[in-house]
């Protein structure tokens, strides 16, 4: 049989895209080992969440399933149960194929223990120091030069979610948001948004992002920590490196903070990195096994979190269930395609919306029947509203009907999904975990 690497997976809590400095940061934070993480390996620089919320996006993000197929479509108890263990997650997957499965870090979607979601060795903790030492105790426990069984590693930190105990008292004087799309009048904001955008002084902001900066310095700390402990233990050379967020933050564009009712791109846009095993230093790969020619780059194309249980699949040679939507992202890594999907797909459950995004184009459809459509080439920050316009009804039509397809195919409720009605029926897409 080929050799299997081993996988590592960490994720944070609330990370928009431009938060790091080597792709491209609208913030002042340093981030040296995620910029390493962007150096080694493949940035995906147009990736999307399911959900700009998050249990319902890391629901995505461990079964390949959209939020409402999941029985997630909204945060744990709000009002939503916990994720189903009748679920096939990716954990369940690994395991039967003969993967040590581990899991440490934030869940988030409850259920009690993780183990009982496929995960050999897992413990929920939102602790980032304590995540940190309990994987680096596995790596460094673990007998990695006789251990033939390869391993998938979740670890998910929860910061920079810690942006909502900033000091609304202080200030920092002259300070300016990065974003043209402030100051807007309300009426020209979706509903949705209109009702949560907030008149801050700038001096108010200032400490929102210097917050939200420290918070990323943070996150990127801890990272440094889980990558010299995995390098130290030797699995540099044989392990395949993804690093990603469960959804980002608005950080003052159109005067909203934190996450909400919204499919603007500060939400919904997320980071997204693949680092493919480092040859070149010493470790548990010493018939080099995990030789590649891959090469550190970027990719433009569209993905979206749907894809990570795919291309976890794909990189322990599984095939890929028929239930789910998403595609392995090994082929935009490899550079054969430029693309995962023509359109990706996001949900909010109250008040209920969808959107869909296309490389140029994205179109939200609300609940009652209001409707958002940006020209992202000449708008990117998403103030004018074309969804009435003449000149753009044939784009509007066509996003329309893909997301109306989209809804008949995945079996989403929208738009009769109420605040407290959703009834999740487990049979629909639970294969118990036994039948994969």
């Amino acid at each position: 049989m080929k050799a299997r690497p081993n996988i590592l997976v960490v994720f944070t809590d609330q990370q928009r895209w431009d938060t790091i400095c080597a792709v491209g940061s609208n913030f002042a934070a340093k981030t040296p080992n995620m910029d390493f993480l962007a150096r080694e390996g493949v940035v995906f620089e147009n990736c999307f969440c399911t959900a700009p919320i998050c249990s319902p996006s890391r629901a995505t993000m461990m079964t390949g399933l959209f939020p409402s197929q999941a029985g997630m479509p909204g945060n744990l108890y709000a009002p939503c149960p916990p994720l189903s263990p009748t679920i096939p997650t990716i954990g369940h997957y690994a395991h039967r194929a003969g993967y040590e499965t581990v899991y440490h870090g934030k869940w988030h979607m409850g259920g009690g223990d993780v183990r009982r979601y496929g995960f050999d060795v897992g413990e929920e903790c939102s602790l980032d120091t304590q995540t940190v030492e309990l994987a680096a105790r596995f790596w460094r426990d673990r007998d990695w030069l006789e251990h033939e069984r390869p391993f998938l590693h979740v670890v998910s930190l929860l910061n920079p979610h810690d942006l909502y105990f900033y000091d609304p008292n202080e200030r920092v004087s002259g300070f300016r948001r990065p974003w043209s799309n402030t100051g807007e009048t309300r009426g020209d904001l979706p509903q949705p948004a209109r009702v949560r955008a907030v008149d801050w002084p700038e001096e108010r902001w200032g400490v929102y992002h210097q917050y939200y900066s420290e918070q990323i310095e943070r996150a990127d700390r801890d990272l440094g920590e889980l990558l010299h402990q995995f390098r130290c233990s030797g699995f540099f050379n044989n392990s395949w490196i993804i690093f990603t967020a469960d959804h980002g933050d608005m950080a003052g564009e159109h005067d909203l903070p934190f996450k909400g009712p919204f499919m603007y791109e500060g939400v919904v846009r997320v980071p997204l990195i693949l680092v493919p095993p480092m040859t070149r230093f010493l470790g548990a790969d010493r018939q080099h096994l995990f030789r590649h020619e891959l090469k550190p780059g970027r990719r433009a194309g569209l993905c979206s979190l749907l894809d990570l249980v795919p291309t976890l699949l794909d990189l322990m040679g599984l095939p890929k269930p028929d239930r789910l939507s998403g595609t392995s992202l090994l082929p935009m890594v490899r550079g054969h395609t430029e693309a995962a999907h023509d359109y990706v797909f996001a949900e909010w459950i109250h008040p209920s919306l969808r959107m869909v995004r296309s490389a140029r184009y994205k179109y939200v459809l609300h609940q009652q029947g209001e409707e958002e459509l940006y020209d992202l080439a000449f708008d990117p920050g998403e103030t004018r509203n074309l969804a009435a316009s003449p000149s753009y009804a044939e784009i509007r039509a066509d996003h329309r009907a893909r997301l109306e397809r989209h809804l008949v195919e995945t079996g989403d409720p929208f738009p009769d999904l109420a605040r407290h009605e959703f009834i999740f029926n487990p049979r629909r897409w639970a294969q118990t975990v036994t039948a994969y």
